[in-house]
Parts: structure tokens; sequence; C-alpha cells
């Protein structure tokens, strides 16, 4: 069956490709509720040659994954590595010290209680002491190993928790990181260093995300006029939500990928901030 040719909302291909494209490229699929995003870089992740996000106002399944995967710009590379992204929310984070490998399913179910065909898949995340529980469905975890059979998998708050343990400074007592997704955020809060909640939440208007942001600074005690607030993704600066934001936080900035410019890409007039929760994870796996 002919699959239809779709088209990414938007992405970059970088002009200085021929160094990173070859036998040591490194391919991430980022697979969310509703989109995913294929990002194409060196082995570090720091050179990025590639990058494109689909959407779709669908829940994401096979037929929307293999029309990405049969992009012409994915043929005839022989990738070294292919890291398969989970973005959604079927993820537990339990300490180190209380992992039972044995009650894996036990966690999706009780929690979750997707009926979907799923496979259990689990990161040692020992940078926090936790392991992340997390199901993907067998169908789309078919269909990527099929193509890729050396394909790995981790799920994308492993790789935000490695990113961020990375750059933890001494100073920072109290830490908001909110990545902006479509139809959903992932959030990340540090008080005291200590991790206080990582968790994805769905939205369906922008007035959404501050609620739910709002409710967790008044759940773990934060002090609005302390937090450090990193916000990055599908956020328009001009916005009536970024706006809102500011009148509640006082410390609120844009976050932009480390390293990453226009120079030598064809991201045109797209924010810096829209590709930083993107392009963090292949410099983390």
């Amino acid at each position: 069956m002919i699959q239809p040719i779709i088209r990414p909302a938007f992405g970059f291909i970088n002009e200085n490709t021929s160094s990173a494209i070859d036998g040591s490229a490194k391919l991430c699929i980022e697979v969310g509720q509703y989109h995913i995003a294929l990002t194409i870089s060196n082995t570090t992740g720091d050179f990025v040659s590639l990058f494109e996000l689909y959407t779709s106002k669908q829940k994401t399944d096979t037929a929307f994954l293999e029309s990405v995967l049969t992009s012409e710009k994915l043929e005839g590379i022989q990738f070294a590595d292919v890291i398969f992204i989970h973005n959604q929310k079927e993820m537990v984070l339990v300490p180190s010290s209380m992992y039972n490998q044995d009650l894996n399913a036990v966690l999706i179910d009780t929690i979750h209680g997707d009926p979907m065909e799923y496979s259990i898949s689990v990161d040692d995340v020992h940078q926090w002491e936790l392991h992340n529980v997390f199901a993907s469905s067998s169908e789309i975890l078919g269909l990527v190993l099929d193509k890729y059979p050396q394909a790995r998998q981790v799920q994308y708050m492993s790789a935000c928790l490695r990113g961020i343990f990375r750059s933890l400074t001494e100073d920072m007592n109290q830490l908001i990181k909110l990545y902006v997704l479509p139809s959903c955020f992932n959030l990340v809060v540090l008080k005291g260093e200590q991790l206080q909640i990582a968790k994805s939440f769905y939205y369906e208007t922008p007035e959404d995300i501050i609620y739910h942001l709002l409710n967790v600074v008044d759940k773990f005690g934060l002090d609005v006029t302390e937090a450090v607030v990193e916000v990055s993704g599908l956020l328009d600066s001009s916005s009536a939500t970024w706006k809102e934001l500011g009148k509640y936080f006082l410390n609120i900035s844009l976050e932009k990928t480390p390293s990453f410019s226009a120079d030598n890409t064809n991201t045109a007039d797209m924010p810096f901030h829209y590709f930083t929760p993107f392009l963090l994870v292949p410099r983390c796996v």
C-alpha cells in the first residue's frame, strides 16, 4: 500500500551535512501522542544535520509513523545508532531502592490502565537514583524495529532528567523546566536540587498550561518570586499565555538549545526555543 506523502510542520537542514550524514550518523525517532520528530546528528548529538517535526490531529498510529519513516531524506543512510524515543504519558518513575522488575506491568496497568497492546522497557536514570518504567505500543515499536533492527529505546523524561543533572548549579534552589509540545507539555520541578515532579500533561487550551503549572507550584510550596522558570517548545513569545506566565513568575526565560544557532541552517524566522525540547535528546542518549 502506498503511503500518502506528508510534510513536516517545520524543521531545518544544515548545509554542512556531509561531515555528519555518513556511517557514523545517529537517527533519533521521537514518537509523541500527536507528533513525530526526526533528528539526524553525529554520535554525540552536538551537530544536527537534519530536524523535522510532524504533527497530526489524530493520535499517532503505525500509518502516520510509516509515512514519516518512508521520507526520502532517510533513504540510503546506514545509521551507526538509532534511538526510538517514547514521549507519551505511559511512564512511572520508581526509586531505585524500591524497584522490582516483576512489578513493571502492574505499575503501568494500575497508574495508566490503557487497553493497548504494549511492550515494557526500563531506563536506569542513575543520576537521580530512579528507574523509569515505560510502555510502548507493540505495533509502533515493531514498525521501528522492522526498519531499524539495531534501534534502542529511551523514554523522553529519562533524557530530560539526565540533561538537567548535567546542568545543575548550586545556586539554583528552585527550578521549573517547561517543554511545550503539540497537545502536551513535559514538566520537571526541582526544589533544593531534589526532584519534585517529572510528568507529562495534556492540554486543550493554552490556559490549561497555566492552570497545571500554578497547581504544581501550590502543591510543592514553590516561591514564584524565587523559582527559575525555563520554557521552551511551541509557545510564542508574543502569545497571551507567555505574557500571563510573566505575571506570575519573576525569573522566567525562553530556553535555547546550547550551541545551536541559525548558522548554516534554513531555520528562516523560526524561534530558536521551538527546537530545544527536541534537540536535547540526541545529546543525552
